[in-house]
């Protein structure tokens, strides 16, 4: 492990709107040029919940957040080419609904999917968010926990494994 290795605690959505998911390009490492769900990190105090709510806010400029509930965990390590971990993320995934957004802001640019969009065209988005997503559509109501790891080659992200952690 590197003296720069990076642990962070994030809370990201996964937002409908309508009948549409809204995704986030982002425009800063780790992660730029990928689609990925709206969120950020976890402020030292805030709790999971509101740290979501605010970042979806600050993200999406939506004047409202509605229907938020908690539908997971991911354990996600990113390493390098030699192997070497470069951070460590703990992801609370939650699902929430908005009513408007505004397109672009700091963060990057937003944009609405299908589900069907979003499931044949995986090599958009950052992969472990994929799965995330399509874990999500596959059982809304189901509350998981999971393990991933991420390759980077510069700005390519390969996902080495994706898995359920079993009790």
């Amino acid at each position: 492990m590197s003296t720069t290795t990076k642990h962070v605690i994030i809370a990201i959505t996964i937002l409908l709107y309508h009948d549409r998911y809204l995704f986030l390009r982002r425009s800063k490492a780790p992660y730029e040029g990928l689609w990925s769900m709206v969120g950020g990190k976890v402020e030292i105090g805030e709790h999971i919940r509101d740290a979501a709510i605010r970042e979806v806010m600050e993200e999406t400029r939506a004047t409202s957040v509605q229907d938020y509930r908690p539908c997971g965990f991911v354990s996600e390590r990113l390493v390098n080419l030699d192997g070497e971990l470069e951070a460590h993320f703990h992801i609370f995934l939650g699902s929430a609904r908005i009513d408007d957004f505004k397109p672009n802001n700091r963060e990057g640019e937003l944009r609405l999917f299908t589900a069907d969009y979003l499931v044949q065209h995986k090599k958009e988005f950052l992969p472990s968010d994929w799965y995330m997503f399509t874990s999500y559509i596959s059982n809304p109501n189901y509350i998981g926990m999971y393990e991933a790891e991420l390759i980077q080659d510069g700005h390519v992200y390969t996902l080495a494994y994706y898995r359920e952690v079993k009790h």
